[in-house]
């Protein structure tokens, strides 16, 4: 374990599985696995590089793990995989992170957002974007994946209607692992879809292969050359924990292709 100053690392803190409030966030020093610390070069802000550990955790998890989708690992590298992807809420912080993990492994990614954020996710990666508010969604999505290879789908929105969103495209797929990736704990009528859907937990890269493959072996150098990038983009609610509660009442009114931040 190593201490780290909060902000300066990219680092994911680990107490929700230790319960050690040593590894606790809002505080001066935290202690960090070194698995899961990655430096940030002088470039990128502290407020900026707060938005990435979570995200790329909890995408990694769902993408990479045995017990999940098990995908390729990334790499600047990467050669194609001829497979495809459906990513579930681009724009979202765990959707922003797990586009470029996928792109950077050799996978297309199919995505959905808003309207006002199609460049935004086409800019990370995603060779396709679709309005999640039109009507025929599933539908237009379901097309578009027709005659593709998909190696798997990541839900990172999870909520009751996405979930059913994605277990009806899941369905419909040419896919071998009928397997929808969840944030959440799934709904009943997911469950029960017979389709498997399971939810992550993004600390248990920790105890295996797929923390050092991310934080070690690939993210120094993608972030250092300004390929891996620091999306959405951090909101800055203000200085100290007494701005939490702020954040917290941003956060529940409504973000788009942002990440809520409080320094300390």
């Amino acid at each position: 374990m190593i201490y780290v100053r909060s902000l300066i690392p990219s680092r994911h803190c680990v107490s929700l599985l230790t319960a050690d409030p040593a590894g606790s966030g809002f505080q001066q020093y935290t202690m960090i696995p070194e698995t899961l610390v990655c430096p940030i070069p002088s470039s990128m802000t502290f407020e900026s590089a707060t938005v990435l550990p979570l995200g790329i955790s909890t995408a990694a998890a769902g993408l990479y793990e045995k017990e999940f989708l098990a995908l390729q690992h990334p790499s600047l590298s990467a050669k194609s995989t001829g497979k495809t992807v459906l990513v579930w809420g681009g724009a979202s912080g765990v959707g922003s992170c797990a586009i470029q993990l996928l792109k950077y492994s050799g996978y297309e990614v199919v995505t959905t957002a808003s309207a006002h954020n199609k460049d935004y996710c086409t800019k990370l990666g995603a060779s396709q974007v679709f309005d999640y508010n039109n009507s025929n969604v599933i539908d237009e999505i379901s097309k578009a994946l027709k005659g593709k290879s998909v190696a798997g789908v990541y839900d990172a929105i999870s909520l009751e209607p996405t979930q059913k969103a994605c277990v009806a495209i899941a369905k419909e797929a040419d896919i071998e692992n009928k397997f929808v990736v969840l944030t959440l704990p799934p709904s009943e009528e997911a469950s029960s879809s017979g389709i498997k859907v399971k939810s992550v937990f993004a600390v248990t890269i920790l105890h295996n292969e797929v923390g050092p493959a991310v934080y070690k072996d690939f993210l120094p150098e993608a972030i250092g050359q300004g390929k891996f990038l620091a999306k959405p983009d951090p909101l800055v609610i203000g200085h100290g924990l007494e701005k939490a509660q702020a954040g917290m009442d941003k956060l529940k009114a409504g973000v788009s292709a942002g990440k809520v931040v409080v320094t300390l």
